[in-house]
């Protein structure tokens, strides 16, 4: 599972940043739910990130439809955060998580 933390620089709220180009310019990201916590490319229905955040840093959960779909998602969404907030972030830290495999059923 791939998580990646959005730090915004000093005095810059990185989610309403976020919030807000998505809902009002985006033309390749589209909220998949109401209270605006899952972003879905358009692209693909490769899976959704999860959006949250804490003072002002955006945490970001990588959920993919297939395994393989989570590097999709990770680069369309790390390349618009360059595009669209290059000026308004320190750093984007990204996690590799483990995640306990279930097994598939005979």
């Amino acid at each position: 599972m791939i998580v990646l933390q959005i730090v915004p620089r000093a005095g810059t709220d990185a989610y309403k940043l976020l919030r807000d180009k998505v809902t009002h310019e985006a033309r390749t990201w589209s909220w998949r739910n109401k209270a605006k916590t899952r972003l879905q490319h358009v692209q693909k229905r490769a899976g959704y990130i999860e959006v949250g955040s804490a003072e002002g840093v955006v945490v970001a959960q990588i959920v993919p439809a297939k395994e393989s779909d989570q590097f999709f998602l990770a680069e369309k969404f790390i390349g618009r955060l360059i595009a669209w907030f290059a000026d308004d972030l320190a750093t984007i830290n990204l996690q590799f998580l483990d995640v306990p495999r279930t097994k598939k059923k005979k």
